[in-house]
């Protein structure tokens, strides 16, 4: 092996020694903090009615939540739920993943309370 490629491959092996491969790391914080890409703060708590405003709107599409329309028919057909709706706020980084389901079941309730009064309006 020539001098240059020594010094390149000690370079190299030097670089991923002081710089390690983040990959692992990334994988650990996505499970762990998933929206830590999020261009704003997520808030710990959303009126319920806010929320099923915002998913009659169409805030929620790009979560698989449909608006207008089909959010009204859906809904009543149950293929959209209260859960859905907050699980798309916490992916739509609105509400934070700390606000954990279990603990607040009737927050859901409320959600699907929210949608039924907003939806028996119109």
């Amino acid at each position: 092996m020539n001098k240059s490629a020594s010094w390149l491959s000690l370079i190299v092996v030097a670089t991923l020694t002081v710089f390690p491969s983040n990959s692992n790391v990334n994988a650990q914080n996505k499970q762990s903090d998933w929206q830590e890409d999020c261009l704003m703060d997520t808030e710990d708590y959303v009126e319920p009615n806010m929320l099923a405003m915002m998913a009659y709107r169409g805030a929620f599409e790009e979560e698989g939540i449909p608006g207008y329309v089909k959010f009204k028919t859906e809904f009543r057909s149950g293929d959209i739920t209260g859960e859905q709706i907050v699980n798309a706020a916490i992916q739509n980084c609105m509400l934070s993943r700390r606000y954990t389901l279990e603990r607040n079941s009737a927050y859901v309730e409320d959600v699907e309370n929210q949608v039924q009064y907003f939806l028996g309006a119109q």
